[in-house]
């Protein structure tokens, strides 16, 4: 049954959809962290997790469609491992990882990627499956790295945009699921912009229990938080400040993305889903569906 049936089905029920954390799986080591991580998250939202590991037809078909479904069997115990008792289901999707990815996104509580090793590039390559994800999905999309995250705070950099209550949400519900404290930095002038996203930010901090530091800070927004960033176990930041559109990213999300040591989460505001968006084609471990 496709994605555009389901969806029309929950309607006729009047049921709620459920929203999947979906992870795209690769043989890299950052997938190996993505994996883990959507597993986290996914059973902190206590929803399922949805493998994705994209192919393009080859000669020898059989033995590349064994390698690719033993590489999902891997990823699914790596995080069963990770999550005991989650809801898995594991997909191989046919053509581009990108296009499936952000097909699979519109219905997606959160999709997460490997970097693609972002760190060790002189320029941010914006073709990269990780830059394309987080600059075109449909929501928020958290890329991972290879390396161990520093064991740091969570940083959070905000500047008072429409979308700044979804990300500090999100950014204090992960201070307070990875029981660490959390840095809200704004950048700009001390003024009623920042009193009021400081008022907002120290209500939800108290509502979760989570230790609070807000700093205004002046200067490059891009290079002020890339200095902040540089212990953060997690970076939150919103896809585009004050121009949160579909297919563009900030300069400061480019920048952590580049730069950053730890996984950093961008946030998107989800967009309705139509059912004729759902239409997907996707090879499972059983078959065509």
């Amino acid at each position: 049954m496709n994605s555009g049936v389901i969806v029309m089905l929950e309607r006729l029920a009047g049921t709620e959809p459920v929203h999947p954390v979906v992870a795209g799986v690769s043989r890299s080591a950052a997938s190996r962290r993505a994996v883990e991580a959507a597993a986290a998250e996914a059973a902190a939202r206590g929803c399922p997790l949805r493998l994705v590991h994209a192919f393009s037809w080859l000669p020898d078909l059989a033995e590349h469609q064994w390698s690719s479904a033993e590489l999902l069997r891997q990823a699914k115990a790596l995080a069963a491992a990770a999550a005991p008792g989650l809801r898995i289901t594991t997909e191989l999707i046919e053509g581009h990882p990108v296009t499936g990815l952000l097909r699979l996104s519109r219905r997606a509580g959160l999709t997460v990627i490997g970097d693609g090793d972002l760190n060790d590039r002189v320029c941010l390559p914006r073709d990269a499956t990780a830059v394309q994800l987080a600059a075109r999905a449909f929501g928020t999309v958290m890329v991972t790295r290879a390396a161990c995250p520093p064991a740091g705070p969570v940083l959070v950099g905000i500047n008072g945009a429409a979308d700044s209550e979804q990300v500090l949400r999100l950014a204090v519900e992960e201070a307070a699921r990875q029981d660490t404290d959390l840095i809200v930095v704004h950048v700009g002038e001390i003024g009623e912009r920042a009193h009021a996203v400081e008022a907002m930010v120290t209500g939800l901090a108290l509502d979760h229990r989570v230790g609070l530091r807000f700093r205004v800070l002046t200067g490059d927004p891009t290079e002020v938080l890339r200095e902040e960033a540089r212990d953060a176990s997690l970076i939150v930041v919103g896809a585009r400040g004050e121009m949160p559109y579909h297919g563009l990213l900030g300069s400061v999300a480019q920048t952590l993305l580049h730069h950053g040591r730890g996984p950093v989460v961008v946030v998107r505001r989800a967009r309705p889903v139509a059912a004729r968006d759902m239409r997907v084609g996707v090879v499972s471990e059983g078959g065509t569906r």
